[in-house]
């Protein structure tokens, strides 16, 4: 896969963060910025899925007991 240059602008607080982070796990800043988006994009997926599913009021609600069952029937 290939890659992309991004411009992005950070402020000097988050900047020093990030700095503190890679030299700690010494990696480059590329790459903590990389990792931290890599796994938090997919959990900001999941819980905008959550919010927008809660609000929805076509679906139903069900009880934990039932979503046990329906989870393990498959």
């Amino acid at each position: 896969m290939g890659s992309k240059v991004l411009t992005v602008r950070f402020d000097e607080k988050l900047i020093k963060e990030i700095e503190t982070v890679s030299k700690k796990l010494k990696r480059s800043k590329n790459w903590v910025i990389r990792e931290v988006l890599e796994n938090y994009l997919e959990e900001l997926y999941d819980i905008e899925e959550a919010k927008r599913i809660l609000v929805d009021k076509r679906d139903a609600v069900i009880s934990h007991e039932e979503a046990k069952k329906e989870i393990l029937s498959d």
